[in-house]
């Protein structure tokens, strides 16, 4: 089949390849919301005013919920197009995704660890740099895929591939700043990544 990898002993179809992917991506997005998790009080004091305390507390816990999960969500229809292009797979391809796949599974764990440390430099960063990797496996992903059209059609348009590729950059340009932001000591590197929007788009409009 042309979907199979490439080698000798080897048959894998893009359509595993695309189930695991979609499994891992789903299981990473469910998972996050493990991280919000009351502390052991809550099943002791009952009262309203501490619940609403306790709610507050968690203010960090869900802005790195919400930022991680509609991150992940951008990533996973990244994916999505991308594996829509690619028309074969190979064993490096396979491994390139695999990796990718790592970090992606890694996201609820920091982003959990960063909910909990807010005020700690070591919290954004760890945060940061998780989504960093993932970016940067979207990008090497990518690029692999594409390079001198080796798994797509040879007839995709050069400035599409050029687009995305440098679309795959923006998560980790946007990570960046947030780790050095919060080397500087400040506690609001997080509230960079809402610029994302803002950043894709301006990728998007210079495209054109």
């Amino acid at each position: 089949m042309a979907d199979e990898t490439e080698g000798e002993g080897i048959f894998l179809t893009k359509g595993r390849l695309e189930g695991l992917s979609d499994g891992i991506f789903a299981f990473a997005m469910t998972l996050l919301v493990v991280g919000l998790d009351l502390p052991d009080k809550a099943s002791i004091v009952q009262s309203t005013g501490y619940a609403m305390d306790l709610l507050v507390s968690l203010e960090s816990d869900f802005l790195h919920y919400i930022l991680a999960f509609l991150i992940l969500g951008a990533f996973w229809l990244s994916h999505h197009i991308q594996l829509n292009s690619v028309k074969r797979i190979d064993k490096v391809y396979v491994w390139i995704n695999l990796t990718l796949l790592l970090f992606v599974a890694l996201l609820p764990f920091t982003t959990s660890f960063s909910g909990d440390f807010p005020k700690v430099p070591i919290g954004a960063m760890v945060f940061g740099a998780s989504l960093f990797a993932v970016g940067m496996g979207m990008f090497c992903h990518w690029l692999y895929a594409t390079q001198g059209h080796r798994l797509v059609e040879p007839t995709l348009d050069n400035r599409y591939i050029r687009y995305v590729l440098i679309s795959n950059l923006v998560v980790p340009f946007v990570s960046v700043v947030s780790i050095l932001i919060a080397l500087s000591g400040s506690t609001w590197s997080t509230v960079v990544y809402l610029a994302l929007p803002v950043v894709g788009y301006v990728v998007y409009r210079l495209a054109r």
